[in-house]
């Protein structure tokens, strides 16, 4: 667990500093990566969490020898889910600048419904075509979603100082949820996903207002996942550690919308596996290669990267402040744009240059 502490401090501390991942790629000809789930939880459900809503999504990207190179986004797909009850969906390709090979199923009451089966077809320029199996929810339900909480912590981390490596002591904050006593005598397999929003607020903003406070999304941020496969429950389960210290997230308001999937054990299991094969890489944009999937080519020839799950989905958003702790905590933000000698940098005068994410000044209309 200190291992992969050290690593997300890393990747926190060092958000600029990116390096390649070697993946061991067996194929190197072109492969379709895709990236879809159902849920139990429609558009109209999700925005009760509460958050601005989210619709099922399929993203596609092509790549080959995936060393030093990032994932190419398709276009031009058509993409269309189906149900072993006759029904069928149609996805829509963004046209979204920044959202290329995004395709969304916009149907605000559309869900995964109970025993009832469902595969992704997936038609590239050309007539190639991909298949799913067919997919269904876990059979067994989830308790209700537990209580999410923190704890006080400090832990170990490398730094590098003065061209040499050394280990500090970053004080933070660990927060967890308490997983309710399983009764259902057979495995839950969670997988839990973190959406973080904060407020910024610039320490000398100019003489308009409108630059002067933020609402912050990142999916940098905590991009990171927590899995468990649980038997008995009722024992308090780690979710992620947040530095506390010049940690500018927290100097205001900080929300974190926290989505648990339980999930079949294949969809499980691929999730694990590409868990370990990332833990101890740095952020990437190209997939792990040589995982389970459960898409092929109708072909049977062409390799297809991604899995198509259908899971129960329950979530919860929590807020955190620094006032939470038991100590004092400094906002640095004033004292770090007054530097003398130094630039001024220009989110020190307006929230909206923020460079740690995308500022809004529109308070979402959910935030407490």
């Amino acid at each position: 667990m200190l291992k992969r502490l050290q690593f997300f401090l890393l990747v926190l501390l060092l958000t600029n500093c990116i390096e390649p991942y070697n993946f061991v790629v067996i194929a190197t000809e072109s492969t379709l990566v895709v990236e879809a789930f159902l849920s139990d939880k429609s558009f109209n459900e999700t925005v009760l969490y509460p958050s601005d809503g989210r619709y099922f999504n399929v993203k596609l990207s092509e790549t080959g020898d995936v060393t030093n190179k990032r994932a190419i986004p398709v276009s031009a797909a058509a993409v269309r889910l189906i149900s072993d009850e006759g029904g069928a969906w149609e996805y829509t390709e963004s046209d979204l600048v920044g959202s290329p090979g995004l395709y969304t199923l916009f149907d605000n009451d559309f869900k995964a419904k109970e025993n009832v089966g469902y595969k992704l077809q997936i038609t590239l320029t050309g007539e190639k075509t991909y298949e799913s199996t067919w997919e269904r929810m876990p059979s067994t339900a989830a308790p209700v979603m537990g209580e999410i909480g923190f704890t006080e912590t400090d832990v170990q981390s490398y730094a590098i100082e003065l061209d040499k490596q050394i280990i500090k002591t970053i004080r933070g904050m660990m927060a967890n949820i308490q997983l309710p006593k399983n009764n259902t005598r057979e495995p839950i397999y969670y997988r839990w996903k973190f959406a973080p929003m904060w407020i910024y607020q610039a320490p000398l903003p100019a003489s308009s207002t409108a630059g002067s406070r933020c609402w912050v999304r990142s999916n940098l941020y905590l991009r990171d996942y927590e899995m468990q496969l649980d038997i008995a429950g009722e024992y308090t389960k780690d979710l992620f550690f947040m530095p506390t210290i010049r940690n500018e997230r927290i100097f205001e308001d900080f929300s974190v919308l926290i989505t648990q999937q339980s999930m079949t054990e294949p969809y499980y299991s691929f999730w694990k596996e590409m868990q370990e094969q990332t833990k101890d890489g740095a952020v990437f944009d190209a997939p792990p290669f040589n995982l389970q999937s459960n898409m092929a080519s109708t072909d049977g020839v062409v390799k297809v990267v991604g899995y198509f799950g259908v899971i129960r989905e329950q979530a919860k958003r929590w807020y955190f402040n620094h006032k939470d702790l038991s100590y004092f905590v400094e906002n640095t933000l004033r004292r770090d744009c007054t530097v003398p000698f130094q630039d001024v940098a220009p989110e020190c005068f307006d929230c909206r240059e923020y460079s740690f994410g995308e500022a809004v000044n529109i308070k979402p209309s959910w935030w407490r």
